[in-house]
């Protein structure tokens, strides 16, 4: 990883972080925001693989445990970020052979958000988290892919444009001559 991929990684997260936090809330539906983090870390990971996906979402996740309003045990998100940006990088290896079309991002992302909102809602249970209600599960998953395909429309496109740019010296120089 060279320092401006991980640079540009960093800035995409801590805007995520900030718009999901401060933004996203006032448009909620039934408690339901769209999940910008998990949707950049799934761009990150479609871009570069499943070791940035990986290592991506576990800080972006830690980013949402840490910063407020944060009223969750820290470490929750990280792990269910961490998984979700994992699995969309494995998806983008079985399709390195071409690119990962519109129809497989979206279902890159309702995968994502299925993941992190189960591991979410089950280190939950078993850390006794009265937020966590298990009756409501399918309702807010649904809601929850639906927000984040929708903002994926429009983030991944730009994660994968930026990355694609960002290119070490040494390819810089065999592309350019």
């Amino acid at each position: 990883m060279i320092p401006l991929r991980i640079a540009v990684a960093a800035l995409f997260l801590m805007i995520a972080v900030t718009v999901q936090t401060s933004l996203l809330p006032h448009i909620a539906v039934a408690g339901v925001t769209c999940d910008l983090v998990m949707i950049v870390v799934v761009g990150l990971a479609l871009a570069r693989g499943p070791e940035w996906g990986a290592i991506t979402g576990f800080a972006g996740g830690l980013m949402l445990d840490v910063v407020p309003p944060a009223d969750h045990t820290a470490g929750r998100w990280a792990l269910a970020l961490a998984v979700s940006g994992y699995v969309a990088g494995l998806i983008r290896r079985e399709t390195s052979a071409g690119p990962v079309g519109p129809i497989g991002v979206a279902g890159t992302v309702v995968l994502g958000a299925a993941l992190s909102l189960l591991l979410y809602s089950a280190t939950g249970s078993l850390l006794h988290d009265p937020a966590v209600d298990w009756s409501e599960f399918g309702v807010r998953l649904g809601i929850a892919a639906g927000y984040d395909v929708v903002g994926a429309i429009v983030v991944i496109p730009i994660v994968l444009w930026v990355m694609r740019r960002v290119l070490p010296a040494r390819e810089r120089r065999r592309v350019m001559p």
